[in-house]
């Protein structure tokens, strides 16, 4: 029983520290054919946008298309991953969850 009430707890502590994570998955609209599936991600908030719509200054900064950056409460990226020359993010969802969830452990 002391291990059931352990378990829910972390649950509750870790859905409470996820509102502090963000996904931003950012694509083009030309390119939205390749967009990455981020159903499964857990423990994060999910964002798209598409690079066509953001300033200058974030254009510039994005090298290839889709990026998916995972950034932290005060909008710092704590991961990030691109498209290879496939136009394609080829890295599986598992390495983007394991990020999010060491991201998660290290705030506490």
């Amino acid at each position: 029983m002391k291990n059931l009430i352990t378990i829910l707890l972390l649950f509750v502590v870790a859905n409470i520290a996820a509102q502090d994570l963000t996904l931003l998955h950012i694509n083009a609209k030309w390119n939205t054919k390749n967009d990455y599936d981020l159903r499964g991600i857990n423990n994060v908030k999910i964002k798209k946008a598409f690079l066509e719509d953001q300033k200058a200054s974030i254009k510039q900064g994005i090298t290839s298309v889709p990026v998916v950056i995972l950034l932290d409460e005060n909008g710092k990226p704590r991961g990030q991953w691109k498209a290879d020359l496939s136009f394609k993010i080829t890295i599986p969802k598992e390495e983007i969850q394991n990020r999010i969830n060491t991201v998660l452990f290290e705030s506490r």
